[in-house]
C-alpha cells in the first residue's frame, strides 16, 4: 500500500496471522479508501480514522468470526454512514518457529486444517483471536464515494459516551447471539464488576486483572521460547493473586446461588400447595352447600354427580360367595355355625396336656415311642411339595 500524501509504501505480504478482511461501504481497495480519507482532510492534525479492537471468542469457528465482524461493520455503516475496513488476526504462537512453519504450510488443504487446529490449542497459542476495525471519521456517500461532514456525534462530550455504550452493547448482543447459535454456553458481559454486582449478576469484591503490557509479555515469551523459566514480576504476581481470589469468589457465589435457588423452589412449592388446598376447600364447601340445599332426591343425586371434591372411602368389593352367605344369614335362613362340644373338650385336653409336669429322665416323646397298629394306620404322612410351593400338606 502506497501513501499518496508522503509517497511511502508499506508491504504487508509477509505479515503472519491475517485470517481475513474486508471493506464495507466502499467499492475500491483499502489503499484507495485511506488515500481518499487523507485527501478529504484540510488540517494537518486531523483525525482520519477511528479503530476498534474487539476480542473474538475462541469458541466460534473462523467463518462465524468473519460473519460477526462483517455484520458489526455493516451496523457501523448503517448507524454513522461511514466506510469500514476490518481485518481478523490470529493468536500468537508461543513457539514462533512452529507458528511460522504452520503459516507457510497453510497453502494446502491439510496444512490449513493443521494451522486452524493449532490456533485453538491453548498449549501452543494464547487463543487471542481479535479484529481490527477501522472506520472513517466522515460519512461517505455509498454511490459516489465522496466524503461528507465529520461524525461529530462521536466527538461530543455528551453524546460520545452514549454512542460508545451503544457500540459496546451492539457488539455484546451480536457476539452472544453467535455463541448461542453455535450451541456454546460461553457469554461475554461488557459491564464492569461493580455494575454486575449491583445487578446481582456477580459476587462483590471482584477486582479487574492488571494488563501486563507488550514488554512484559514479550519478555515471558522470549524466556519461555529459550527453555528458561521466566521470573515472575510484581505485576504478574499481582495478576495471579487477583485471578485466584476472583475464582474463589465466583465459586463460593455460585454455590450460594444454588442453595438460594433450591430454597426458593421449596418455598414456591409450599406456597402453591397451600393455594391449591385453599381452593379445594372452597370448592368442597360449595359442593356441600349444593347437596344440603337440594330439595329432591334427583337434585341431590345430580349435585353429588357434579361434585369434584367429595372424599369417599374406597372399599374392597365383597367376595360374591361371602356376600351370598351374608344375605342368607340376614334373611334368617341359616344360622352361624356353633363350635361342637367335642371340639371344646379336645381343645381343653390339649391345653391341659401342655400344662402337665413331666420327668425329663423317664419322659418319652409321643413322636419317638412305637405306635400301635391303629396309630400306625392313622400316622400322618408328609408329602413333598411341588416345585415352587413352600406349603406342606398332610394326608
Amino acid at each position: 500500500m502506497t501513501d499518496d500524501r508522503t509517497g511511502q509504501s508499506y508491504n504487508y505480504r509477509r505479515t503472519q496471522g491475517l485470517l481475513g478482511g474486508g471493506l464495507v461501504n466502499w467499492a475500491g481497495s483499502a489503499e484507495d479508501l485511506w488515500n481518499t480519507a487523507e485527501a478529504a482532510e484540510k488540517r494537518i492534525n486531523a483525525r482520519v480514522a477511528r479503530e476498534l479492537r474487539p476480542a473474538l471468542p475462541a469458541e466460534l469457528p473462523l467463518d462465524d468470526q468473519r460473519r460477526l465482524v462483517h455484520g458489526f461493520s455493516c451496523w457501523l455503516k448503517d448507524r454513522y454512514g461511514v466506510a469500514v475496513h476490518y481485518a481478523i488476526h490470529a493468536p500468537t504462537f508461543r513457539d514462533k518457529k512452529s507458528g511460522k512453519a504452520l503459516w507457510h504450510s497453510r497453502g494446502t488443504t491439510q496444512g490449513w486444517k493443521d494451522y486452524i487446529v493449532a490456533l485453538r490449542d491453548p498449549d501452543r497459542t494464547n487463543r487471542n483471536f481479535h479484529a481490527h476495525i477501522l472506520f472513517t471519521t466522515r460519512d461517505v456517500d455509498p454511490e459516489t464515494g465522496v466524503f461528507g461532514p465529520k461524525t461529530r456525534v462521536l466527538d461530543n462530550v455528551k453524546t460520545g459516551p452514549e454512542e460508545l455504550t451503544a457500540i459496546r452493547a451492539e457488539w455484546e448482543k451480536r457476539t452472544n447471539a453467535a455463541l448461542r447459535k453455535r450451541g456454546s454456553r460461553a457469554r461475554i458481559d461488557l459491564r464492569s464488576y461493580a455494575t454486575m454486582a449491583e445487578a446481582g449478576d456477580a459476587p462483590e469484591g471482584l477486582v479487574a486483572q492488571p494488563h501486563l503490557g507488550p514488554r512484559e509479555t514479550a519478555r515471558v515469551r522470549k524466556m519461555t521460547g529459550s527453555g528458561d523459566e521466566a521470573p515472575a514480576s510484581r505485576r504478574s504476581e499481582k495478576r495471579d493473586h487477583i485471578r485466584t481470589d476472583n475464582a474463589e469468589r465466583w465459586s463460593c457465589w455460585m454455590r450460594l446461588r444454588a442453595l438460594q435457588r433450591e430454597q426458593a423452589r421449596l418455598e414456591d412449592s409450599a406456597r402453591v400447595a397451600a393455594e391449591r388446598e385453599q381452593e379445594r376447600r372452597k370448592r368442597a364447601e360449595v359442593d356441600r352447600q349444593r347437596i344440603a340445599e337440594a330439595k329432591t332426591d334427583t337434585e341431590r343425586q345430580m349435585a353429588i354427580d357434579e361434585a369434584t371434591t367429595l372424599e369417599q372411602p374406597r372399599m374392597r368389593p365383597l367376595d360374591p360367595y361371602a356376600a351370598a352367605i351374608a344375605t342368607v344369614m340376614a334373611e334368617g335362613v341359616l344360622a352361624p355355625e356353633t363350635p361342637d362340644v367335642a371340639d371344646k373338650d379336645s381343645d381343653k385336653k390339649a391345653a391341659n396336656e401342655f400344662e402337665q409336669e413331666i420327668d425329663p429322665e423317664t419322659f418319652t416323646s409321643p413322636d419317638l415311642r412305637e405306635s400301635t397298629p391303629e396309630e400306625a394306620r392313622s400316622k400322618p404322612v408328609i408329602r413333598k411339595p411341588q416345585r415352587g410351593n413352600l406349603q406342606r400338606s398332610r394326608g
